[in-house]
């Protein structure tokens, strides 16, 4: 898993940085537009709006902190957006590689023994071939289905329970895990 952290790391590092210099600088924008209200104020009453002008400026202090907490917490959602997508958009990849197959028969041997031995697969119409040698040495009836993708759904005997062993569901059982640790990374 730390891999992938480094590589992700790696990745949204820059955009990180510019997302935060972003935030940062409207925030100063906001302090700065605050301050030269209460300037002006300042100029045409000096005595009797004293008491307003640091009022104004507290109002426009907290404004600003809202504001630059408001877009770290976006730019962070942004950059948590777009890790996930970008491991997505790998995990899809991983269909291409050589190592792909082997995958696939590992996802499919745990859900057939989650099951307890499984009477039938169920893959994505384009890995059917990839799994075929291993439904044919297990006796295991290999199926397809457009809403399986990149993994295998077991079915027991009888057809009653069926467990989805799958990349996509993985990380989604994990996301919420992953990304605290990503965020933890990125942002000590």
């Amino acid at each position: 898993m730390s891999k992938l952290e480094t590589i992700l790391q790696e990745e949204v590092l820059a955009e990180i940085q510019q997302l935060m210099s972003e935030a940062e600088a409207e925030a100063q924008k906001v302090v700065a537009a605050a301050k030269e209200k209460a300037e002006a104020v300042l100029s045409a009453q000096q005595r009797k709006l004293e008491a307003r002008k640091k009022a104004e400026l507290h109002r426009a202090e907290s404004a600003a902190e809202l504001a630059v907490t408001t877009a770290r917490v976006e730019a962070k959602g942004q950059v948590i957006a777009q890790i996930r997508a970008k491991v997505e958009e790998r995990l899809e990849r991983l269909k291409d590689s050589q190592e792909y197959p082997k995958l696939l028969e590992r996802l499919a041997a745990e859900a057939s023994k989650a099951v307890g031995g499984a009477e039938a697969v169920i893959v994505h119409p384009d890995d059917a071939e990839r799994l075929q040698s291993w439904a044919t040495q297990q006796d295991v009836k290999l199926e397809t289905s457009e809403d399986v993708r990149l993994g295998v759904v077991a079915v027991a005997k009888g057809g009653k329970t069926r467990v989805a062993n799958t990349l996509t569901d993985r990380l989604e059982r994990a996301w919420e895990t992953l990304s605290a640790k990503v965020a933890q990374t990125l942002w000590p």
